[in-house]
């Protein structure tokens, strides 16, 4: 435990010898470089290397001015544990659930997802019913998750012009929707609807699969990169 404390207590030099490639063969580089990427002073960069060299959790040696250093399976053997611990974190971060009560549109869903539809077959990889299911949010936390994912990149839909008229950019996220059809939000660059709706595109009619009417609740799953 105590020596684990000694691999974690200055992570940013350990970090930036990951980053150099220091798990997979030896680097070189000198304790004033890894100060200035760390922004550690020198004399802590040394000690801190002293300090992993003499737990086993990293090798180095002098190379005129320069160092060689490299991490020791042990020290890749707590990384992985640590990796072990963070991935679940990480995975729940990546992951935003909620739900929505499905409402009637406008009756133009179909039409554009007719227009869009090579699009959406590019970047979505599936052939989309052509028609949206749309929802209204209502829970004010599946609201902010909301935002925070109209927030992020996703797929995007460039602006494009079809027969002389321009048509907007669309942002999409691959969703799961009520635990069993892969789907995907569609947020258009225009649209009629205000920030609590969103509407939802499969590769089959949502309404018929689960027997859905107006007022019924529906469940989304997205994953995201951060």
């Amino acid at each position: 435990m105590r020596e684990d404390k000694v691999l974690w207590r200055n992570p940013s030099v350990i970090l930036k010898l990951i980053e150099l490639g220091a798990w997979k063969d030896w680097v070189y580089v000198t304790t004033t470089e890894l100060a200035s990427d760390t922004g550690i002073p020198q004399q802590t960069v040394s000690r801190v290397l002293n300090e992993l060299s003499s737990n086993d959790f990293v090798e180095k040696k002098r190379i005129g001015r320069a160092i060689a250093v490299r991490l020791t399976e042990k020290c890749l053997n707590s990384l992985r544990l640590m990796y072990e611990k963070l991935t679940p974190i990480f995975e729940e971060l990546k992951t935003f659930r909620f739900s929505g009560i499905v409402l009637s549109g406008f009756g133009d869903g179909e039409h554009y997802v007719r227009i869009y539809m090579d699009k959406f077959e590019e970047v979505l990889k599936f052939k989309p019913y052509p028609g949206t299911l749309n929802l209204k949010i209502v829970d004010l936390n599946d609201l902010k998750k909301l935002f925070i994912i109209r927030g992020l990149p996703g797929l995007k839909i460039e602006r494009f012009t079809k027969n002389g008229r321009v048509y907007g950019a669309v942002k999409c996220y691959p969703a799961l929707i009520e635990g069993k059809v892969n789907g995907a939000i569609v947020i258009p660059e225009r649209t009629h609807y205000g920030l609590d709706v969103v509407e939802l595109v499969a590769p089959e009619n949502l309404r018929k699969r689960f027997n859905l009417k107006d007022g019924d609740k529906v469940s989304v799953e997205v994953k995201v990169d951060i």
